[in-house]
């Protein structure tokens, strides 16, 4: 897996996000989709395929007018020729990272093809934000319908891998413009190509539409990730751009106190974080985030490097969600 890192002390936000522009597309791999930085907000947008090459990942990073942020939007869809996205998630007094306009602050990047991770120190106090696709607990795996199709009842959908399917299980359904939960009737993997009915589909979508169990569960995270986060959709498609809203947690049950140190060797334990949704109609353990783990930080100070096996982790006490370690 290509993952990539890199810190530096920064002066100022502009050198911040064009050190952020560099890093993602010249070291990672994103695309910068769409450049508005000559805009009254300046902001860029940031395209990934993902570590599969079969993912939807749209990031959009705005220099706003509110004193030392940068706020973070998700997006199942951005347009580059008229500068519009398709189903945002964001929320306007969270989804930021925490910087510093024109003062000195240090940062460190953390990404690959499906997430970053940024974590800035802001004099003794560091923040963390998390935005990207989630490592899900459903399967990745997608059909690509074949032709366009309308919206009616029984609708027969041509697809590449009518396979993938259980007759009378609710999948998603999306493209570019919309997304649905619908459920599969029937289908036919022994024609060409193979087909699926859905039993009720209300929008019409494009050839190339993906239908699966999950696709895109791409987030935008609060500035004190790992915690609350804004995702693109949930099981039933998109709602508005607050409405796919959930929280990060340590899978730690409270142990970490007892195993952070080790008593044994005096290690210290990594614990994942899990990301679930918590709206009061939709509650659901959809997966975890990709390389940040819990830890309990009585084995380590800030910015302390831990090794486990051939890789290493940096440790962070993070304001909000408290000690966690990030890959390197």
């Amino acid at each position: 897996m290509p993952y990539h890192s890199a810190t530096a002390i920064c002066p100022d936000k502009q050198t911040f996000l064009s050190a952020l522009v560099d890093f993602l597309t010249n070291t990672v791999g994103w695309t910068l989709h769409d450049d508005m930085s000559g805009d009254a907000e300046p902001s860029y947008v940031f395209k990934s395929y993902g570590e599969s090459g079969a993912e939807d990942i749209y990031l959009r990073f705005i220099d706003d007018s509110s004193s030392d942020r940068t706020f973070v939007e998700a997006w199942q869809f951005w347009d580059a020729a008229t500068h519009a996205g398709v189903n945002g998630a964001w929320y306007s007094s969270g989804t930021y990272l925490r910087i510093r306009d024109a003062a000195e602050f240090i940062y460190w990047l953390y990404a690959d093809l499906d997430h970053v991770f940024i974590v800035t120190k802001i004099g003794s106090i560091y923040y963390g934000h998390y935005s990207g696709l989630l490592r899900r607990f459903w399967s990745d795996a997608v059909a690509l319908t074949q032709a366009a199709v309308t919206a009616g009842s029984n609708v027969v959908i041509p697809v590449n891998d009518a396979a993938l399917f259980l007759v009378d299980e609710h999948y998603l359904i999306k493209d570019n413009a919309a997304i649905e939960r619908v459920k599969i009737t029937a289908r036919d993997t022994v024609s060409s190509p193979n087909t699926v009915t859905i039993e009720t589909l209300a929008n019409g979508y494009a050839a190339g539409a993906k239908i699966g169990e999950d696709p895109q569960p791409v987030v935008a995270g609060y500035y004190q990730s790992p915690g609350t986060f804004y995702a693109v959709n949930r099981f039933d498609g998109y709602v508005n751009y607050n409405g796919q809203y959930g929280r990060a947690g340590s899978a730690t049950g409270n142990l970490q106190s007892d195993c952070d140190p080790d008593q044994r060797y005096g290690r210290t334990t990594l614990f994942p974080w899990l990301a679930s949704h918590n709206a009061a109609d939709y509650q659901e353990l959809r997966g975890e985030f990709i390389e940040v783990y819990a830890i309990g930080g009585g084995n380590v100070d800030s910015e302390d490097i831990l090794e486990v096996g051939p890789d290493t982790y940096r440790a962070f006490n993070l304001n909000g969600p408290g000690w966690c370690a990030v890959k390197e």
